[in-house]
């Protein structure tokens, strides 16, 4: 007898999220969520920029493809994407970040961004085509989608045993025995210890915190916040309008063990810091504070494909800090290689090609 589940994800964050829209039609599929609502950890903490250039060749290939799904989305209130332009500026000479930025001068840096400070600035590149993005719309509209074309969604569930018995994987829950013929890992930061508990050997994905804040913008006002995104070449800080706040991150990378991250007193102070540093303000007040972690591989690309080392486990991980820009496309590249069709837009992304996302080389098959 066939278990009741093709698939069950574990995991209900943007990759099980956007993985199960693809797959519900297709495949009988449940989704089980620890928490008690979908996207509670890195999910949820996103701050929603569409930088194409942010991540490498991999990534701008994905979120490329996923900008279709961003624009197209009818009446999103508000819009999934919103356009804000990104000014990359650096204190040494820098080549552009992408093919479609353009070099702006001092002046253009100042009126761009009357706050910032440009007497040591080398190199200042405007970014367009990118912008904001509602990255808890883009989390529920995958999930909505995953639910209307048949998926199940179980929240406040986490297995304690989890063991395959030669037909299928068999999972135990509170009172209770869920089955299926493949499994699904999208735990995020939690994927090498789900792995774990598997009877897989980890493949070395790392979790980093990251710290972010809402403080106010400096008088006036409305120059900041109808300017773009600044962004430092050398991951140092960013900052952007966020509503009539100005969003704040020192692009701290601290190793983390998987857990509900909280931001560190040092780490907000940071932000401050290299806030007054690129622009002189120095706000007085946090008006809001927190963190995420951010999960890769040890070559920092996504992890995606079947594990060839169990029968029927697949990877969807290792997102990093992009996954809601990439959700869609990444999804559906997911999607492509757990049915074994031929990945969407195959030959044509560019960066690296599919097969260089499998968790195989990391586990050196």
């Amino acid at each position: 007898m066939s278990p009741p589940y093709g698939a069950i994800i574990l995991g209900g964050g943007l990759a099980g999220a956007s993985l199960a829209a693809e797959l519900a039609s297709r495949v009988s599929l449940l989704i089980l969520e620890k928490e008690e609502h979908p996207g509670h950890h890195a999910s949820g903490r996103s701050t929603g920029m569409f930088i194409p250039s942010y991540g490498g060749p991999a990534i701008a290939a994905l979120a490329e493809a996923s900008r279709s799904y961003f624009e197209a989305a009818p009446g999103s209130r508000p819009p999934l994407l919103t356009p804000r332009a990104v000014l990359h500026v650096s204190s040494r000479r820098r080549a552009a970040p992408s093919p479609t930025a353009t070099w702006v001068s001092q002046a253009k840096v100042r009126e761009l961004c009357p706050i910032l400070r440009t007497h040591n600035l080398k190199s200042a590149w405007l970014e367009r085509g990118t912008g904001e993005l509602d990255a808890v719309g883009v989390h529920q509209r995958l999930i909505t989608t995953a639910i209307r074309r048949g998926g199940a969604l179980r929240l406040g569930v986490q297995p304690h045993k989890i063991s395959h018995d030669g037909d299928a994987w068999r999972l135990q829950i509170e009172g209770e025995e869920l089955s299926c013929s493949a499994l699904i890992n999208a735990t995020g930061a939690w994927a090498d210890d789900t792995a774990a508990g598997c009877g897989l050997t980890p493949l070395g994905l790392s979790a980093y915190r990251r710290t972010v804040v809402l403080v106010d913008p400096p008088e006036p006002r409305k120059p900041v916040l109808e300017g773009p995104i600044v962004k430092d070449m050398a991951d140092t800080y960013y900052f952007r309008p966020f509503g009539q706040d100005l969003l704040v991150s020192p692009c701290d990378e601290t190793p983390s063990a998987p857990t509900d991250a909280q931001p560190e007193t040092q780490d907000i102070a940071l932000a401050v810091a290299r806030l007054k540093r690129a622009t002189g303000h120095e706000p007085r007040r946090i008006k809001h504070q927190w963190a995420g972690l951010r999960s890769f591989a040890p070559d920092r690309l996504p992890v995606i494909g079947w594990d060839l080392r169990a029968p029927n486990f697949f990877w969807f991980a290792g997102l990093g800090g992009y996954g809601v820009q990439t959700a869609p496309a990444a999804g559906r590249l997911a999607a492509a290689l757990f049915l074994a069709a031929k990945p969407p837009g195959a030959g044509r992304m560019g960066g690296p090609a599919p097969r260089d996302f499998s968790p195989m080389r990391l586990a050196g098959i």
